[in-house]
């Protein structure tokens, strides 16, 4: 037997010896806390909002991720799912993170962000072009009103607190809101800016069939991180510090500009 001394010194050098390994560290905060050969980054991949992130696994959010990581020592993998799929495997902790993920209140509660959003982007409500020209903002869209959304996407908290008024048809990509509005089978579809103008152009949509009446919410899309990854709060850090640099170079802006022009 140990002498007692003896004992409890090497007690403590083995928990500081596991409490320093990546593997159960929650939150590294040194560069020692971090040294691994590869930490692969299991995250969910919304198959259905280009030019963001397409069925292949492609798209400018992807560029960006994978770009951000590259120096971290940390190996995205992507698992493409429909947006609903990546919400429920990130809120069980399937995987570590997923995207593209609005922050605002409802999120702010169910998962852990970074200080450095992906993306900022912009959602317009769109009408067939002569419709209902009386409604110009939201306060003025009547109750029970037919509106295309997809499913559990985030439109904003504006959006959030009238919601309850309208008679939502939820579809899980952006090609079904166009097809309805255009049929008449919805009065209005929620479309993000770039992602309705993609699809247009894939359905070959004529310029004017459409109006972008006004505003429904402008904000930040993140790469949201699950509360049971234990190193979800150091691979925010370590994708803040990505996405910086990326700024910094220009790199950022030429990702996006050669996934928009393609």
């Amino acid at each position: 037997m140990l002498p007692r001394s003896l004992a409890s010194l090497v007690s403590l050098l083995v928990i500081q010896l596991l409490t320093s390994h990546p593997l159960f560290a929650s939150s590294p905060s040194h560069p020692s806390d971090t040294q691994t050969d590869d930490i692969k980054l299991r995250l969910g991949a919304e198959d259905s909002w280009p030019p963001y992130s397409d069925a292949s696994g492609k798209g400018i959010s992807v560029d960006l991720i994978k770009a951000a990581f590259k120096n971290s020592g940390v190996t995205p993998v992507f698992h493409v799912l429909p947006y609903a799929r990546v919400l429920h495997d990130l809120d069980s902790g399937k995987i570590d993170g997923g995207f593209n993920v609005n922050r605002q209140s409802t999120t702010e509660a169910k998962y852990i962000f970074g200080e450095v959003p992906l993306l900022r982007v912009k959602s317009y409500w769109f009408f067939a072009a002569g419709h209902h020209p009386q409604i110009q903002s939201i306060k003025e869209v009547p109750d029970k009103f037919r509106v295309g959304v997809i499913r559990d996407y985030e439109y904003g908290d504006d959006y959030e607190q009238q919601r309850y008024r309208f008679t939502e048809v939820k579809v899980s990509q952006q090609s079904q809101i166009i097809r309805m509005l255009k049929q008449g089978r919805i009065d209005a579809g929620i479309m993000f800016e770039r992602e309705a103008e993609y699809a247009m152009r894939q359905l070959q949509i004529k310029a004017g069939i459409f109006d972008k009446r006004f505003l429904n919410h402008e904000g930040d899309v993140y790469l949201a991180f699950s509360h049971k990854s234990p190193r979800a709060r150091w691979m925010a850090q370590e994708l803040d510090k990505g996405l910086l640099m990326l700024k910094q170079t220009g790199e950022y802006d030429r990702l996006i500009a050669h996934q928009t022009n393609h």
